[in-house]
């Protein structure tokens, strides 16, 4: 029966006195009204139970099996949503795009099984989608073995209930994407990269001296151009010319900043490197770097220090605002600073060391193995299971994993004056450093694992946030031994005073001189109750005020993980 037939048959019966429920013309009119009706087409449980996704199955048994997706507008929002799925760094044909598209297009003319299988492929490909954009389409637990991230969970039907019954699309979608400050940074720089033209040809810069300023290099005028390209040069008056000028040099300068390098114009290696990126390489960098925010937390909390490895740097940051900046140096490519998330709970004046297994494995048994002498050299005090100190002239390498290997407190001690704890598998910590020159180089790749803080004492007296029982100056004077020993020669001059006045009333009395132990830096716990979150992160890319910055990838994650994502 057409349409037309159908019609006349509805008019003539709305007419009519209702029929007997059992009337065969009330039945007949019934399943007109339901072929019709697409808000009512059933859909075979036995389709949807034989899939293995419980999402999937939760979803339609709350609809009664039925079709779901029956308004047009919220089957236009999923399509132009998904449609657009570059601007979150994912690819539309991840979620269907142009299957969902051609069905939309002749959606009038389906017939009820083909308009099943359609709202069975939009409800799969929007459970997908926002799984991907809540939580990332890749899971670091499986990629890596130092990512400890808290697991996001994500209700997808949840989200999806809301945004049908409640036609709140564009707020609960939007809501699933990470809402922190940088992650939108980053689709800025993703936005900006695009506007790039694409590079036809793209040569390699293989430069193997430095060039340093006011000299000429066969090199200069595509290092001119490439400056041109990425808007740090605006010059173009002197594009062939070999002579590493004025106007080149401050653009360098220009470029060097944005990439975390030392601006001081000399073109060196790490300048280079930045300079062979292409637009496409830079593209894919940011796009892995807005993943990995979909793995960080959505909330840091209200009170955080937030580490960006590949910068080098650290951010102390409460209620909104950053209260804190420092530069840190991080670990070695082959000791990588692990990616975690935790809450400081406490901090140690004048910490000793406990020197970790890795270290003595790679480190100090091979040296001790040549000579017994690098455990004194470097302060190392051998203790058994029952803490008796081992001298380190019996030492075997055989015994070596029976001991424990500790440096005291003072000077020389490998985490300097402080620590700050808090719980993780790895057993890394923020702390500070004997080598202070470390923070002078662009280049900070260079611990065992841990973070090695600029001003470790600031940030003690920040975090403990005490000025009554721990300002900055006590702090300060508790971690120097040259207070101690400046305390104890005021007391032994008081003493001296003292004792001066005795024997001037009684020339004849015998003052026993008693020797003064040597001052030693004793390690103090400072529990810290208000919390604070640390996030160690990894990101290489973002955009601020227009300017687009990148970080060397010093672990050589980007292009593995892009490899991944496109897989």
């Amino acid at each position: 029966m057409n349409k037309f037939y159908v019609f006349i048959i509805l008019v003539s019966l709305s007419g009519c006195k209702r029929s007997n429920p059992n009337d065969s013309f009330s039945n007949a009119s019934f399943i007109d009204i339901s072929f019709f009706n697409r808000d009512k087409i059933k859909i075979d449980s036995m389709l949807i139970n034989a899939s293995k996704d419980e999402d999937f199955k939760s979803f339609y048994k709350k609809y009664n099996y039925e079709v779901a997706w029956t308004n047009k507008e919220h089957r236009d929002f999923l399509i132009n949503e998904i449609g657009v799925a570059t601007n979150e760094g994912l690819e539309s044909k991840d979620y269907n795009h142009q299957i969902l598209k051609s069905f939309e297009l002749k959606y009038e003319e389906l017939p009820d099984s083909t308009i099943v299988k359609y709202d069975l492929l939009l409800t799969s490909s929007a459970q997908l989608y926002v799984n991907h954009i809540s939580k990332g389409k890749l899971n670091p637990k499986k990629l890596y073995k130092d990512w400890d991230l808290k697991e996001k969970k994500v209700n997808v039907n949840e989200i999806l209930f809301d945004c049908i019954d409640n036609n709140n699309f564009d707020q609960a979608i939007e809501n699933c994407k990470p809402s922190h400050i940088i992650y939108k940074k980053l689709k800025n720089c993703l936005a900006l990269l695009k506007q790039f033209p694409e590079e036809t040809t793209y040569n390699l810069i293989d430069l193997k001296e430095r060039i340093i300023p006011n000299k000429k290099n066969k090199y200069i005028p595509i290092i001119k151009k490439r400056l041109m390209y990425w808007g740090d040069m605006i010059e173009k008056d002197t594009i062939l010319s070999t002579l590493y000028d004025k106007k080149t040099q401050d653009a360098v300068k220009i470029f060097q900043t944005r990439h975390g390098l030392r601006p001081d114009a000399v073109i060196g290696r790490s300048t280079i490197d930045a300079l062979n990126y292409s637009r496409n390489q830079r593209i894919e960098q940011v796009v892995v770097n807005m993943e990995r925010w979909r793995w960080f937390a959505n909330d840091f909390g209200n009170h955080y220090l937030l580490i960006n490895i590949p910068d080098y740097s650290i951010v102390a940051v409460k209620e909104k605002d950053t209260t804190q900046i420092q530069k840190i140096v991080v670990g070695k490519e082959t000791r990588p600073t692990p990616i975690l998330e935790s809450k400081i709970s406490n901090i140690n004046l004048n910490p000793n060391w406990t020197v970790p297994p890795t270290i003595l494995k790679e480190d100090i048994y091979p040296e001790a193995e040549k000579d017994r002498g690098v455990f004194r050299k470097k302060g190392l005090k051998i203790f058994d299971r029952k803490n008796n100190e081992i001298n380190p002239h019996t030492w075997k390498k055989e015994d070596a994993n029976k001991y424990k290997y500790v440096q005291d407190p003072g000077r020389n001690n490998s985490l300097g004056s402080m620590k700050i704890n808090f719980p993780n598998k790895y057993s890394v910590y923020l702390h500070d450093t004997n080598h202070r020159d470390y923070f002078a180089f662009s280049y900070r790749s260079l611990s065992s694992g841990c973070v090695r803080l600029e001003k470790p004492l600031e940030m003690a007296s920040y975090i403990i946030n005490d000025t009554t029982k721990w300002s900055y100056k006590r702090i300060k004077d508790t971690t120097d031994i040259k207070y101690y020993y400046k305390l104890q020669k005021a007391k032994q001059k008081q003493l001296d005073k003292l004792n001066a006045k005795l024997l001037a009333k009684n020339p004849n009395y015998i003052i026993e001189k008693k020797p003064q132990p040597k001052p030693e830096l004793k390690t103090i716990v400072v529990k810290i109750n208000e919390d604070i979150y640390i996030h160690q992160l990894y990101w290489t890319a973002w955009e601020n005020n227009g300017v687009l910055n990148f970080r060397e990838d010093i672990y050589c994650l980007d292009a593995n993980l892009y490899s991944k994502l496109r897989y």
